[in-house]
């Protein structure tokens, strides 16, 4: 299959520091996270402009998640050099899309924020942009970390599981709940 996106000029986000953010050192992970909070306006722009030149109006409300959820799982490419893994553009998208989710979330449920996470080198968050403030889960140190989710399900997609239907818009009513 051809892909026939129009990728419109989007720009892949370049962080300023390389490399899995948990083995980063903390003042590189902190400097990327800063970076990341900077540009969060533009890339959801970028997104925005991405999803509108293939025929998607990216909007907060429910139905529009649920077709940039659509065109994802339609567009979204395997690495043919790394099966099971995501085109390298693909990832920018992912965080981009887990931009977007987060800012609709927080939106919906005023008191959530983002948060550099760095509560435990072993947890799959650690020094990750992530989502918390969430008060009906005993565990404060509870978060959402949309990019995982959004990332998670395009592998599922390309190794080929594309019945999955409503996963965007799952993740935001599973973390309201919690809000």
């Amino acid at each position: 299959m051809v892909n026939k996106m129009n990728w419109n000029g989007y720009e892949i986000y370049e962080p300023p520091h390389r490399g899995l953010l948990g083995d980063l050192t903390r003042k590189q992970a902190r400097e990327s996270f800063e970076h990341l909070m900077e540009v969060r306006p533009r890339r959801v722009k970028l997104l925005n402009r991405l999803l509108a030149a293939n025929g998607v109006e990216l909007r907060e409300d429910d139905d529009s998640i649920q077709s940039a959820e659509d065109w994802f799982r339609e567009n979204v490419e395997e690495d043919p050099e790394a099966p099971g893994r995501l085109k390298p553009a693909w990832y920018s998208i992912v965080n981009d899309i887990g931009l977007f989710l987060g800012t609709v979330l927080i939106s919906r449920c005023p008191q959530l924020y983002w948060e550099f996470y760095v509560y435990g080198k072993k947890n799959m968050a650690y020094q990750r942009h992530v989502i918390m403030g969430f008060t009906r889960v005993d565990n404060s140190k509870y978060n959402v970390d949309f990019d995982l989710g959004v990332a998670s399900y395009g592998h599922r997609v390309v190794a080929g599981n594309r019945s999955e239907y409503g996963t965007f818009v799952k993740m935001l009513k599973s973390a309201e709940e919690l809000a």
